[in-house]
């Protein structure tokens, strides 16, 4: 699977970079904020795309809805990974159009494991 992940934290980013590619198999691409995230799901086609909710510039819940709005990209998958807990924040991403939503700190050896049930479960929907 090739995914855009959206961080602003290096650690983070890296920690999910390199779990998501050495042991899911998926190639990564990281961006460090929603512009940024925006501008390279422009440029190459991505089977899901994972958001901070908390970013500089443009936050996750913007990007999403930015996403979701444009003609190209709006049946991109969504997850978010995000420390933005409350029930209403989940509520307000699903709304936009995740997914799923993964709440930080994550358990990086059940990163992939997540991601890819999520990303199932869209795929089971999508079929029937």
């Amino acid at each position: 699977m090739k995914i855009l992940l959206a961080e602003d934290d290096t650690s983070i980013s890296a920690i999910a970079r390199l779990t998501l590619q050495k042991v899911g198999g998926h190639e990564v691409v990281c961006a460090e904020n929603g512009l940024e995230a925006l501008a390279k799901a422009r440029l190459e086609k991505f089977d899901v795309i994972i958001l901070d909710g908390m970013m500089p510039d443009l936050d996750g819940f913007e990007t999403c809805k930015q996403l979701k709005e444009d003609s190209k990209l709006k049946d991109v998958p969504v997850i978010f990974m995000t420390a933005k807990n409350q029930e209403s924040d989940i509520q307000d991403g699903f709304k936009l159009g995740a997914i799923g939503y993964i709440v930080k700190p994550f358990d990086a050896k059940e990163l992939c494991n997540e991601i890819q049930k999520i990303f199932n479960k869209h795929l089971w929907s999508k079929a029937v």
